[in-house]
Order: structure tokens, then sequence, then C-alpha cells
């Protein structure tokens, strides 16, 4: 298992005050899970309400989907970023 830090959406932080968690994770998946179980205010904010992805999530800065998406694999130091979408106009 890779330890690693999912950086956590602008505005939120942890009850900590941190803006990243700590999670050990083999895939994005396990480490997103893992995530949302230590701040589960970050499920809303990764996947719409039918279980589909609704932010981007970046591994070192690559989008997972020009990877191999919820099951790419992960490495020791890595770093998750989750990006809402922006919207306005």
């Amino acid at each position: 298992m890779a330890k690693i830090f999912v950086k956590l959406p602008v505005g939120m932080l942890t009850a900590a005050g941190d803006r990243a968690v700590e999670c050990e994770a083999t895939t994005v998946a396990e480490a997103l899970e893992q995530a949302i179980a230590l701040e589960p205010r970050l499920r809303p904010r990764i996947f719409r309400e039918d279980g589909r992805m609704w932010s981007g999530v970046f591994l070192n800065a690559r989008n997972i989907n020009a990877l191999d998406g919820v099951e790419t694999a992960l490495g020791d130091g890595d770093k998750l970023a989750i990006v809402p979408p922006i919207s306005g106009g």
C-alpha cells in the first residue's frame, strides 16, 4: 500500500484545519473511499447522487481519465487533487 495525500477541494478543510488527508491505498478508488471515510463531506463534492463522478480527480497533476481512471495504481508520496467543476458567466 502506498501512503498518499488527497488534497481537499478549495474552501474545504478538515476539522483540524488541514487542506489534505493522508491515506494508504493501492488505487485511486481506494484512496477516494478512505478520504471520504475520513472526511464524509467529500462524497457530494466528488460524486453525483447516481454515483457518477462529478469532480475532476488529478493524480500528480494528471487527470485520472487520461490514465486508468479510478483503477490507476498509486505510489508512495502521490498526491490526488479533487477539482469541482467551475461554472459561471
